[in-house]
C-alpha cells in the first residue's frame, strides 16, 4: 500500500479534474478559432477622405453588430467646428443614418461618432472627414482605441481595485475547499494550535476579518466600476442611462449577476459552500461582460475566462492572503514562525497552486488566440503589448513559485536552515503578490480596450458583405494601409492592401480612360476575392510581395502588379524623405530628364527635358516637336522648321522650383523599399492623392535626396521619368540669340 501522503485526496482529485477540463476547452477552442461579434466600424457612405461635388442626401455609418441603439449617436460638424442642425436622423441594427440639410456650404465635415455593442457594452468612438468641393479634414477613418480615452484611466483604476478585492475574496471561500488543512483553517491549520508564539485561533480570526472586509469592497467597487462603465456608455450618469445600459442586452445583464452574487456570497460568508457558489457565479458573470461575450462559438469563450478567472482566484488570490495572514507573524516569530509555515501552510497550498497556475496558463493561451488573431499582434498592437507584459509577468510568479517550493523550501524544513536560503525563500514569496498587483492591472488595461486585434481586422473584412457601390468615390488609405496603382492596358488599376501577418487582404478598383468604373472583366489572382460593384474587387490571398490583377481589355488581358510589401512603422520617416528629396530638386542649378507617357496600347511618346535654374527648359519629343521656356515666353518648332513665339499657357511664368511638386499629392506617403542599387542607398516611395486622383512612386538617392526615377499613374496618363546630369552645366539659348 502506497504511504497515505502519497495518495491525492478527494480535493486534489477535483481539481486535476477542473483542470483537465480547461485543457479540453482549449483544444476545442483551438481547433476552431472563433470570430469575434463586437459592432466594430465598418464603413461610411460617403467614405472617409472622399471630395463630393454635390451635398449628400444621407450619412450612413455600418457595423458589423447589432448596436444599443439608446447609446449610439453621431453628429455631423461644420468647417469651423459648430454642429450642422439635422433634418432627420435614423438608425437600424447596424447602421447610424444621418440626414443632412438639402444645403450646404463648401468645406471639409467631419462625423463623429459613438456606439455602444448589445454584445459586450463597451463604447466605441470614431471620427472621419469628407470635402464637399472641397478637400477633406484628414483622408483616414479615426478609431479612438485608447484604453485610457474619456477618462479611461479612471475606469481602469476601478477595475484593478476590483478584481484585487475580489480575487482575495474569492480565494478565502475557495482555497479552503480544496486545501484539506485536518482540522483548523488552511491558513492556521490545526497543527499549530497550542503554539504560544503562533496563536492559531487569532489568525483564524485575522483571515475571516480579512476575507469579510475584502468581500464588502468588492462589492463596492464591483457597483462603482458598473456605474462608471455606464456613464462612459451613456455619456453621463443618469437614471435613464443606467437602465439603457444594464437592461437592453446579455453584458448589461451579467454585469447585475456578479453584483448581486458578490452581495449573496459576503451575505452568506458564514456557510461557506453556499457563499462559494455565489463567488463562482460573480466570476461567470464578470467572464460574461468582457471581450469574451462578443466572441463567437460564445458560450466555450465565456466558460473558458470563468475558468481562467477561477483559477486565477485560487493561485494569486491565495498568495495574496497567505501574505497578508502571515507576513505579521513571520516578522515576529522569527525562524520558528517561518519553519512552521514552510512547514504545515506552504506544501498544502502548493498542491493546489500548480494545478491552477497550469490551468491559468491553459485557459491564458486559448484567451490569447481568441482575442489577437494573429501572432505578430502580439508585439505589433497596444492590445497585444499589454498582453505580452502581463504574459512575462505570471511567468515571473510561476519561476518565483518554482524556486522557492523546490529548491528553497526543502533546506528550510531541517533543523539549521541556510540563512541566505531562508532570506532568499521568503524574499521569492512576498515578490509574488506585489507582481500580482502588476498582472491585475494589466488585466485591468487590456479589458479597457474597446476591441482587441482580432476584431479589428475582422472588421475590415465584413465590408465585403456590404452592399456595393457604383461608382464608388476613390479613399485614401487607412494607417495601416498602402495604396498603390498600376496599368493594365488602357485600364488604370488602383489597391487598398492590408498585410496582416501571413495574410493580404484589400480592395482593387478599376477606372478607364474616363475615370470611371470599369466595365472589363476583373480577377485578383491566387486568392479568394469578392465583388464590391463594377470593376471593384475585394480580396484575401497568401501574404506575398505582388498582388497581381488581370484586366481583359478589348479582347486582350493584361496583368497589372501592384507591390504589396512596405514598411509599416515608417511612415512617418517617409515623408521626412520627401519633404527633403523635393527641396533638394528645387535647390538644384540644373537636371536633365527623360519621361516616357502612354494612356495604353497604341500611344507612347517619349520625351527629353534640360532644365536649368531658375527659369529655363527645353524639351524636345521622339517626334522632332522642339520647345524652349524662359520665364513666360515660350518658343516651339517642329524640327527644320522656323521657331515660333507664344506665351507659356500655365499662366505663371515658368521655375524649376515649381516643376518639382510631389508633396502636393502626398495626401498619403508610404515607404515601400530601402535597398542598394550600383552601390548606393535608395528608398523607395508610394504616395497617392485621391483628390485627384493620382499615383506616383519614386526612387530617391538616400545620401544626396536627389529623385532618380518617378512612375505617375492617372486617369489615361501613365508615364515613367528618370532624372540625371543633376548640376552638370546646359546651356538653354533663346531662339533668335535674344
Amino acid at each position: 500500500m502506497l504511504p497515505r501522503v502519497l495518495l491525492p485526496t478527494r480535493r486534489v482529485l477535483r481539481l486535476r479534474l477542473l483542470a483537465a477540463l480547461g485543457a479540453g476547452w482549449a483544444i476545442c477552442l483551438l481547433l476552431a478559432p472563433p470570430a469575434l461579434g463586437h459592432a466594430a466600424f465598418v464603413g461610411s457612405q460617403p467614405e472617409p477622405g472622399v471630395r463630393l461635388e454635390r451635398a449628400p442626401k444621407r450619412i450612413v455609418l455600418t457595423f458589423t453588430e447589432p448596436l444599443n441603439r439608446a447609446l449610439s449617436r453621431a453628429s455631423l460638424l461644420s468647417p469651423e467646428g459648430n454642429k450642422v442642425r439635422l433634418v432627420a436622423k435614423g438608425a437600424s441594427e447596424r447602421r447610424l443614418v444621418l440626414r443632412p440639410p438639402a444645403r450646404l456650404d463648401g468645406g471639409a465635415y467631419r462625423v463623429r461618432w459613438h456606439t455602444v455593442s448589445t454584445e459586450d457594452g463597451h463604447a466605441l468612438e470614431g471620427l472621419f472627414s469628407f470635402g464637399l468641393r472641397a478637400r477633406a479634414a484628414g483622408g483616414e477613418h479615426v478609431l479612438e482605441q485608447s484604453p485610457l480615452a474619456r477618462g479611461g484611466w479612471l475606469r481602469v483604476t476601478l477595475r484593478a481595485l476590483f478584481y484585487v478585492a475580489v480575487l482575495l475574496f474569492a480565494a478565502g471561500l475557495l482555497v479552503p475547499l480544496l486545501v484539506a488543512a485536518g482540522g483548523g483553517s488552511w491558513l492556521a491549520p490545526a497543527a499549530l494550535e497550542g503554539d504560544s508564539v503562533l496563536d492559531a485561533v487569532a489568525m483564524r480570526e485575522r483571515e475571516r476579518n480579512l476575507v469579510a472586509n475584502v468581500g464588502w469592497l468588492a462589492v463596492g467597487l464591483a457597483a462603482a466600476v458598473t456605474v462608471a462603465e455606464a456613464a462612459d456608455a451613456a455619456g453621463g450618469v443618469s437614471a435613464e442611462g443606467l437602465n439603457d445600459f444594464l437592461l437592453a442586452n446579455g453584458s448589461g445583464i451579467a454585469r447585475i449577476v456578479f453584483v448581486v452574487a458578490l452581495l449573496v456570497a459576503v451575505l452568506l460568508a458564514r456557510r461557506p459552500r453556499l457563499a462559494a457558489a455565489f463567488v463562482a457565479m460573480a466570476l461567470f458573470g464578470i467572464a460574461a461582460s468582457g471581450h469574451a461575450s462578443s466572441a463567437e462559438p460564445r458560450m466555450p469563450t465565456v466558460v473558458n475566462d470563468w475558468l481562467h478567472l477561477m483559477a486565477g482566484a485560487v493561485w494569486l488570490g491565495g498568495l495574496g492572503l497567505l501574505v497578508l495572514v502571515w507576513w505579521p507573524l513571520l516578522r515576529r516569530g522569527g525562524l520558528r514562525a517561518r519553519q512552521a509555515a514552510a512547514r504545515h501552510v506552504l506544501p498544502g497550498f502548493g498542491r493546489v497552486a500548480l494545478p491552477a497556475f497550469a490551468l491559468v496558463s491553459t485557459t491564458g493561451l486559448v484567451s490569447l488566440v481568441v482575442q489577437l488573431g494573429r501572432i505578430d499582434a502580439l508585439w505589433t498592437t497596444g492590445y497585444g503589448q499589454v498582453l505580452l507584459v502581463k504574459m512575462t509577468l505570471v511567468g515571473l510568479i510561476a519561476a518565483a513559485s518554482a524556486a522557492h517550493a523546490w529548491r528553497l523550501r526543502p533546506k528550510l524544513v531541517g533543523s539549521q536552515p541556510p540563512a541566505a536560503a531562508e532570506r532568499r525563500h521568503w524574499r521569492l514569496v512576498r515578490s509574488e503578490p506585489v507582481i500580482g498587483l502588476v498582472v491585475v492591472a494589466a488585466v485591468a488595461l487590456l479589458v479597457a480596450f474597446p476591441l482587441p486585434p482580432r476584431q479589428l481586422g475582422e472588421a475590415g473584412e465584413a465590408l465585403a458583405g456590404e452592399r456595393p457601390c457604383d461608382p464608388c468615390p476613390l479613399p485614401s488609405p487607412a494607417a495601416g494601409q498602402l495604396a498603390v496603382a498600376d496599368q493594365a492596358g488602357s485600364q488604370l488599376v488602383a489597391g487598398w492592401i492590408r498585410r496582416d501577418g501571413l495574410k493580404l487582404s484589400g480592395t482593387v478598383r478599376v477606372t478607364d480612360r474616363r475615370g470611371r468604373p470599369s466595365r472589363a472583366r476583373v480577377s485578383v489572382l491566387g486568392g479568394r476575392q469578392s465583388s464590391c460593384g463594377r470593376g471593384c474587387r475585394r480580396f484575401s490571398l497568401p501574404a506575398t510581395e505582388t498582388v497581381r490583377v488581370g484586366v481583359r481589355d478589348r479582347g486582350r488581358r493584361f496583368v497589372a502588379r501592384l507591390p504589396a510589401k512596405w514598411r509599416q512603422r515608417e511612415s512617418a520617416r517617409a515623408r521626412r524623405l520627401l519633404r527633403s528629396s523635393e527641396a533638394t530638386m528645387r535647390e538644384l542649378a540644373s537636371v536633365r530628364q527623360t519621361e516616357e507617357v502612354t494612356s495604353g496600347p497604341g500611344s507612347y511618346a517619349r520625351t527629353e527635358y534640360r532644365l536649368r535654374a531658375p527659369d529655363r527648359m527645353a524639351l524636345e519629343t521622339d517626334r522632332g516637336v522642339q520647345t524652349v521656356i524662359v520665364g513666360e515666353r515660350k518658343w516651339f518648332r517642329t524640327r527644320g522648321t522656323a521657331w515660333q513665339r507664344t506665351g507659356f499657357g500655365s499662366g505663371l511664368p515658368f521655375s524649376l522650383r515649381r516643376w518639382f511638386r510631389w508633396t502636393t499629392y502626398a495626401h498619403a506617403v508610404r515607404l515601400l523599399d530601402r535597398r542598394r542599387e550600383r552601390g548606393r542607398p535608395v528608398a523607395e516611395l508610394a504616395l497617392m492623392d485621391p483628390a485627384t486622383p493620382v499615383w506616383m512612386r519614386l526612387v530617391i538617392d538616400e545620401r544626396t535626396y536627389r529623385v532618380l526615377r518617378e512612375r505617375t499613374l492617372t486617369r489615361a496618363h501613365f508615364s515613367r521619368s528618370r532624372y540625371f546630369g543633376f548640376g552638370r552645366p546646359t546651356r538653354i539659348e533663346v531662339p533668335g540669340g535674344r
